[in-house]
């Protein structure tokens, strides 16, 4: 396997330095998937294989001057603000579709300003300004209580609230994520067979393949304990996209918990898992902060790419890049690429990368990060771009990847 790295690596060197300056067009057959890169939040746009657009997030920390940690520079600049870059970034990628950077679909795995915007800053509330979403998904406003949902985001929610009461008055469309559901997210053009998109978690319920299963454990006052400790994080509308043998995982910010945990439903991430198994692509959970991608996780998906969508310096951290690069096996396993092929970030504070060591000097160069999956779902690519400017340069290039399940 170590030989086989060491091919991989030198075709990737060789198919960086010598291939196009630019992506190729998105075409019929292909599914795009675009991490992108702003230094202030998550933002991922996909292009379906019909031609279907979809967002998952459109984050924006605000003012980071606060911080306590350090955080990425805004990118490309600070010129713009994160909505207004990932507006033209859209806009960009859908030349193919002359659509004018429509989204048929966006979904919004919860409400932190990361993942919707800081108050002021907008995040969706300006997107949904810039570009027409038919329509938007998210996990509801009344779980585990109206009240609670409100009180845990009660930065952040009143702003989205009215965005979309102003959606709504416009007439355009509002669903609450369904749990277990293969038919919220699909193909409008031209649907197929071998390709599904299918709601694994959210809100404390878990599909287990012919039902719910709520995770929230306990009855009567522990379950009511439980109620109260539950963060936003952990609710976390969470994704898996098949397209014939590729699959790929988009969790949120779900957590995981070390093995010895009294509450099993803080490991969200074991359990979904668990379900979905053996995964080409992972989103990483929560950023691959130190409470997420935990062992059992990373062993249970065995990804052969990672994707870290990074803002500061903390992500990912040093035990949670060991466990992607060591497959997950244990934490005093050596960092080697026989499990995982590759981990790539969305960005990274360059001194993270140092406090890292070897570990981050096998982090693939950062920038947007883009997987193309080829017709049929059987190949993919992955491809790193230039996130400091609008040439959308390709800096990094992986030699094609054959799809497992």
């Amino acid at each position: 396997m170590k030989k086989l790295y060491l091919i991989l690596v030198s075709a990737l060197l060789v198919s960086a330095c010598g291939g196009a300056d630019v992506l190729a067009p998105w075409r019929e057959g292909y599914l795009d998937i675009h991490q992108i890169s702003t230094g202030r939040g998550n933002a991922t746009f996909m292009i379906l294989p019909d031609g279907t657009t979809m967002m998952v997030d459109m984050g924006d920390l605000g003012d980071t001057s606060h911080f306590r940690q350090e955080v990425m520079p805004a990118v490309p600049s600070s010129a713009k603000s994160p909505a207004q870059w990932v507006a033209r970034y859209v806009r960009h990628f859908s030349e193919p579709l002359h659509n004018d950077g429509k989204i048929d679909y966006m979904l919004i795995t919860h409400y932190d300003s990361d993942h919707i915007g800081a108050p002021g800053t907008k995040g969706v509330s300006e997107l949904d300004t810039l570009l027409h979403i038919e329509k938007i998904v998210d996990r509801g406003y009344d779980y585990p209580t109206a009240e609670q949902a409100l009180s845990m985001n009660r930065w952040t929610l009143p702003d989205y609230l009215t965005t979309m009461k102003s959606r709504a008055g416009r007439g355009l469309g509002y669903e609450k994520f369904v749990v277990g559901s293969d038919s919220q997210f699909t193909l409008i053009h031209q649907p197929r067979k071998d390709f599904k998109i299918r709601n694994i978690y959210a809100n404390g319920h878990l599909w287990t393949g012919d039902g719910l299963r709520d995770v929230v454990i306990g009855e009567g006052d522990e379950y009511t304990e439980n109620l109260k400790a539950m963060n936003e994080n952990r609710l976390s509308c969470t994704i898996n996209i098949s397209y014939g043998d590729f699959d790929y995982h988009s969790g949120g910010d779900i957590q995981g918990s070390s093995a010895n945990s009294t509450r099993p439903w803080r490991n969200v991430e074991k359990f979904v898992g668990e379900l979905i198994g053996e995964t080409d692509v992972v989103l990483a959970n929560h950023h691959a902060y130190s409470d997420a991608m935990y062992g059992p996780f990373v062993k249970a998906v065995h990804p052969q790419v990672c994707i870290i969508p990074a803002w500061d310096f903390y992500h990912p951290q040093p035990s949670t890049l060991h466990n992607m690069l060591s497959g997950g096996i244990d934490e005093a396993h050596p960092a080697v690429r026989d499990s995982v092929s590759y981990v790539f970030s969305a960005g990274l504070v360059a001194s993270n990368r140092e406090r890292l060591a070897s570990d981050g000097q096998l982090l693939m160069p950062d920038g947007h990060i883009v997987v193309r999956v080829y017709e049929g779902g059987g190949r993919f690519q992955v491809f790193v771009l230039d996130d400091r400017s609008e040439d959308y340069r390709i800096i990094y290039e992986s030699p094609v990847i054959r799809s497992r399940n």
